[in-house]
């Protein structure tokens, strides 16, 4: 789990796109919604993946990006189906900052000399 390969992301967001044409308790908007998140996953994935981190900097990334990613996709499944007045939509768009902050502070102090 080290280095996430992109095929996990293509699984899931096929996975995540079958299941919204196929299951009509899950709105359209929601699995939009839910396929942007796994896309920003894979994203952030790969932004760790590219830089040159310290190996428990890598490690410990590689656990929390899945798990704040996780928190988000069960956030947007029970979002409201509108634009309007969504708190979910607030809620994913405040933990994906907060990953790309943990991401830049990360990478900053991997590049700082111990």
């Amino acid at each position: 789990m080290k280095r996430s390969s992109p095929i996990f992301f293509v699984i899931f967001l096929a996975i995540n796109i079958i299941a919204g044409l196929i299951l009509s308790c899950y709105p359209i908007f929601n699995m939009v919604l839910n396929s942007v998140i796994i896309c920003v996953a894979a994203l952030f994935s790969q932004l760790v993946n590219k830089k040159s981190l310290a190996s428990a900097f890598s490690t410990s990334l590689a656990f929390v990006i899945p798990s704040i990613t996780l928190i988000e996709f069960v956030i947007g499944l029970f979002a409201p189906a509108q634009l309007k007045d969504n708190w979910g939509i607030i809620a994913i768009l405040c933990l994906m900052a907060f990953e790309r902050f943990l991401i830049y502070a990360v990478v900053k102090r991997s590049e700082k000399p111990i």
